[in-house]
């Protein structure tokens, strides 16, 4: 009886087998005469021979051993993820790690109740300091009032990257604190700088195709000119130690100009001359920032060419500053400049 129950079993495995067989073999030519039908309308100029007849068959072939192995891996994942459900250790795991949660749930309720507990008697405290004051006040009206009660304010600590470059991507939105300094020596003229590249990248903040429109040479001939021609109105007002161009892709960081003065009065005066002028049609916003140490708010891989962020980097992309020129120097090479274009004209 036994013999005979597995003959029948295998016996059922074979049927089965054959069955898949066949209905591959069905599909298999209907796909095929689905294949050939496709080519020839496709292609009704071209003789349709053997050998475009085993380019499709072994396409289809292809075709159906992906769909296969797409199955039997998914059948091996649906498996795994069933064994691995079944383990006794990974139940252990999924209910130690539920544990967890829930023992962070109540430690997060128990703070949060601490935290109005402490609220509600500031609250009465001062509720109270305030009755005191009343009675005081009515009762002695030459003494002077109490101070009012102030409920002490939290300390949040300095954003990193507005102590480093002076600015932040987050701006008033940061959850950090963004100390202002009264006057320093260093000026930030905001979003001063600006080429075609960086106006169209306003418009089209995702378009990053256009940055392959522009060549190096010509970004930084166009720096060139942008130098010659501010740096001397900046050292009008006194000795500039220090001038960075920022070549960043971010809104914050974008065309900002970095002017450092040998002393804070000669930045002041520069403030008070500049700010709120226009240059290029373009306001501009001069502010004061400390900035102390330029090795830290400069990209050290920047220089390298090696940032991973490219010009999305929060730190400070500057351009190379060229070589101080004479006047003289600036004036022929403008009349040179002029001379090819009437050449090319």
């Amino acid at each position: 009886m036994e013999s005979s129950k597995t003959w029948t079993t295998n016996g059922n495995q074979e049927d089965l087998v054959e069955m898949n067989i066949r209905i591959d073999n069905e599909l298999f030519q209907q796909l095929k005469s689905h294949q050939i039908e496709q080519f020839k309308a496709k292609y009704p100029s071209k003789t349709f021979n053997h050998r475009i007849y085993r380019l499709l068959i072994k396409k289809l072939r292809r075709q159906f051993l992906r769909q296969r192995n797409a199955k039997e891996r998914d059948d091996k994942l649906r498996c795994e993820e069933i064994r691995r459900e079944n383990d006794p250790l990974h139940q252990a795991w999924i209910i130690h790690r539920e544990n967890l949660r829930h023992q962070r749930e109540i430690q997060e309720e128990q703070e949060n109740e601490k935290a109005l507990k402490a609220y509600e008697q500031r609250e009465i405290q001062r509720k109270k300091l305030e009755e005191k004051q009343k009675t005081v006040s009515i009762s002695a009206s030459t003494h002077n009032p109490l101070a009012p009660y102030q409920v002490p304010s939290i300390e949040r600590p300095p954003c990193a990257f507005y102590s480093k470059t002076g600015v932040c991507r987050y701006g008033e939105r940061c959850r950090r604190a963004h100390p202002k300094p009264d006057i320093t020596n260093t000026l930030l003229a905001v979003n001063m700088y600006s080429n075609f590249e960086m106006q169209y990248g306003l418009d089209e903040e995702y378009d990053l195709d256009i940055g392959l429109e522009f060549e190096e040479s010509e970004r930084y001939e166009n720096f060139k000119d942008f130098y010659y021609d501010v740096l001397p109105e900046f050292e009008r007002f006194g000795q500039v130690i220090t001038f960075k161009v920022c070549s960043n892709s971010e809104i914050h960081l974008r065309g900002n100009v970095y002017i450092q003065y040998k002393t804070d009065y000669q930045a002041m005066l520069a403030y008070r001359a500049l700010n709120t002028r226009y240059y290029a049609g373009r306001m501009v916003q001069c502010q004061f920032v400390n900035i102390p140490s330029w090795s830290t708010a400069i990209c050290g891989l920047s220089e390298l060419g090696k940032c991973p962020k490219g010009r999305r980097c929060n730190y400070l992309h500057v351009f190379r500053n060229p070589s101080l020129k004479s006047n003289r120097s600036r004036s022929e090479d403008h009349s040179t400049k002029k001379k090819k274009r009437r050449h090319h004209s």
